[in-house]
C-alpha cells in the first residue's frame, strides 16, 4: 500500500537546524506554540505507515467538522482553507497507494479517494454541508475499517517499512 515516500511535506517546519534556529530566535510565536509544533513534528517522525495513515484520516475528520462548523457560522473563508487542507490529505492517501500490491483494494480505494475529492471540490464550491457530511461519513468509516485492520493484523505497523528511514542500497 505504501511507496518509497518520505512523508516530508507532511512534517511541519523546517528540518536544516541553523534555519530552525534562526526562525526559532526571531520567532514573533509563543513559546507555547512552537513547543506544541515540536510535539506534533516529533509525532509525525516516529509515527509508523500505520500511525500515519490513521493520523491522516483523523486530520481529514476534524478538518471537515471544522469546516461544517464555519459553513454554519458563515465564515467562508474558513470553510475553504480546511476543505483545501482535507483535499490535500485525500491527496496523499490516494499516491501513497501500491496498486501493484494492493490489488482490487487498492482499485477500490482510488475511485472513493477520487469521489471524496470531487466531492469536496463541490462542496467548496456551493458550501454544501450535506456534502461535507457524507464526505465525513465515509472518512469516519475508512478509519474505523484501517484501525481494525490494525488490530486483527497484530500490529501490523511493525511489519511495514518505515517511509522515514534513512536507505542503504547495497549491490553485491
Amino acid at each position: 500500500m505504501f511507496t518509497n515516500t518520505t512523508y516530508t511535506h507532511l512534517k511541519p517546519g523546517i528540518k536544516n537546524s541553523a534555519v530552525n534556529n534562526d526562525i526559532a530566535e526571531n520567532s514573533q510565536e509563543p513559546v507555547g506554540i512552537r513547543k506544541k509544533n515540536d510535539y506534533a513534528e516529533k509525532t509525525v517522525e516516529t509515527a509508523t505507515p500505520a500511525k500515519l495513515v490513521e493520523m491522516l484520516y483523523s486530520g481529514a475528520i476534524n478538518f471537515l467538522s471544522q469546516a461544517i462548523k464555519a459553513i454554519a457560522e458563515k465564515q467562508f473563508d474558513l470553510t475553504n482553507e480546511k476543505i483545501l487542507r482535507v483535499e490535500d490529505i485525500i491527496m496523499e492517501l490516494n499516491v501513497s497507494l501500491d496498486m501493484e500490491k494492493g490489488g482490487e483494494i487498492s482499485k477500490n480505494l482510488r475511485a472513493l479517494y477520487n469521489y471524496i475529492y470531487k466531492q469536496l471540490l463541490e462542496a467548496n464550491i456551493k458550501k454544501d454541508v450535506y456534502i461535507l457530511e457524507e464526505c465525513k461519513g465515509y472518512l469516519e468509516d475508512l478509519k474505523e475499517t484501517w484501525m481494525e485492520a490494525m488490530k486483527k493484523e497484530g500490529n501490523l505497523a511493525e511489519k511495514l517499512p518505515d517511509p522515514n528511514r534513512n536507505r542503504i542500497d547495497i549491490a553485491l
